[in-house]
């Protein structure tokens, strides 16, 4: 029986393997989405209007703190399946797996506008030490991203944890259910824990050069 299931494993792999693609070009997305969103409202922090900064302060803090496994069936089942140019014959797809990233993007984007604006004000206080501190730790929140791109299945995304399902529904064996869903897990962290580490070493290496 544990040499059948390892055979069904080593012949699904690039299958599952393709799921985990899914997972981190939606992780990747939501990171960009949430870096570019971020460092908006991180820089409207630094404005010397009070209204403005309070604003972007609020609107951070509100975006940060939205469950996101909500947000992503509230973005299925609002966002259009196309959007149509104004003006033009254009139609764009809205692919459930970018709906998807757009609602893991809100962690993002709350962790960038608050960290970025206080790298920021350390950068020009002449604290670089803890300005560049900002980069382990956005990494760090990719990988946090990555792992709840999982959630994305609940909406019909082709990734890991959806092929999982594709597997087990194939087989026809329940009994491989254990099996398959820890070797998901062992991909997943086959692929963040080394990138932890590098990241404790970085963040090591930052502190060791700047005392």
């Amino acid at each position: 029986m544990v040499i059948e299931t390892l055979e069904t494993l080593f012949i699904w792999s690039p299958y599952l393997l393709g799921g985990f693609g899914w997972n981190l070009l939606i992780a990747l997305t939501a990171g960009l989405i949430g870096l570019l969103v971020g460092s908006l409202l991180a820089t409207l922090r630094q404005s010397q209007v009070r209204v403005v900064a309070n604003s972007s302060l609020g609107l951070s803090r509100v975006i940060h703190n939205l469950p996101t496994f909500a947000l992503i069936f509230y973005t299925a089942a609002m966002l259009p399946g196309e959007i149509a140019l104004p003006g033009t014959s254009l139609v764009l797809p809205v692919p459930s797996w970018f709906k998807a990233a757009l609602a893991l993007s809100a962690m993002q984007i709350g962790y960038t506008a608050e960290n970025l604006a206080i790298a920021l004000g350390a950068w020009r206080k002449g604290d670089q030490l803890r300005a560049l501190l900002f980069l382990p730790g956005w990494l760090n929140g990719f990988l946090i991203t990555l792992i709840a791109s999982s959630n994305a299945s609940v909406v019909g995304v082709d990734e890991l944890v959806s092929r999982c399902d594709t597997l087990i529904n194939a087989s026809g064996h329940t009994t491989l259910m254990i099996p398959v869903y820890l070797y998901a897990t062992v991909i997943f962290i086959a692929f963040c824990l080394p990138m932890s580490i590098a990241m404790r070493h970085l963040k090591r290496a930052m502190l060791h050069r700047h005392g």
